[in-house]
């Protein structure tokens, strides 16, 4: 019985040793876990200030889309006057 008694705590050291391992290996796994679920808070953290800063860049593009259209318009309208300007000066000079 001294040898069964040898193998049978051989065993339980053995199979204590397996347990520490797997529990040392989710600890690992948890800790990842934990770091990658910060991490995912600290991007749905910016997420807004990103939304933010695509609202204020959409509306400066739209702002100055109606500004380049509006000078646009002005120069047809001021190419349009000089060229009555043009054709009334053609008329009294000639």
């Amino acid at each position: 019985p001294p040898l069964v008694l040898s193998q049978e705590l051989s065993e339980a050291r053995r199979r204590l040793q397996e347990a520490e391992e797997a529990l040392a290996a989710k600890q690992e796994l948890i800790d990842h876990l934990k770091g990658e679920a910060e991490r995912h808070r600290a991007a749905l953290d910016t997420l807004p200030v990103l939304q933010a800063q695509a609202e204020i860049y959409r509306a400066d593009f739209e702002a100055e889309r109606a500004a380049r259209e509006q000078l646009h318009a002005q120069r047809e309208e001021l190419q349009e006057a000089l060229e009555r300007l043009r054709l009334r000066l053609e008329g009294e000079g000639g």
